[in-house]
């Protein structure tokens, strides 16, 4: 797997904050994403805070929606609120 590829692709997915784009991106590289839409959007905003290469803007916009609904980011501390 070419993992430049790859991350531009998941960045781009990422970044689109489109349904269907993000799940044809993770159908073409097996990645299992849930159906119900809840769970869904809060694994794509966790993902986000997670993606180191995403610019900080996005990851803070993803790590204030998980707050608010009281779920946990992934980011290591470093994705101010």
């Amino acid at each position: 797997m070419d993992l430049k590829k790859f991350r531009k692709a998941r960045n781009t997915a990422l970044l689109s904050m489109d349904e269907k784009t993000i799940r044809k991106y993770a159908r073409k590289y097996g990645i299992d994403m849930p159906k119900d839409d809840a769970i869904f959007w809060a694994a794509v905003h966790k993902a986000r805070t997670a993606c180191k290469d995403l610019p900080m803007e996005a990851r803070t916009q993803s790590k204030r929606w998980l707050i608010q609904w009281n779920l946990q980011p992934l980011d290591d501390g470093d994705v101010p609120v």
